[in-house]
């Protein structure tokens, strides 16, 4: 399965901004707790942090 995500951020107050890291972590909670192994992400095994 390959998923392609695109965002933007305008101005946004720090406050509201959700970075990569912290959907790459909600996505693998949502994958790990339907029993499927944590994603990959940029080609590194998890939990490796987006760079």
């Amino acid at each position: 399965m390959t998923l392609t995500f695109s965002g933007s951020v305008m101005d946004t107050p720090t406050g509201n901004v959700i970075t990569p890291i912290e959907i790459a972590n909600l996505l693998n909670e949502l994958t790990e707790s339907r029993g499927w192994p944590a994603a990959t992400f940029y080609g590194t095994p998890a939990p490796a942090p987006l760079t």
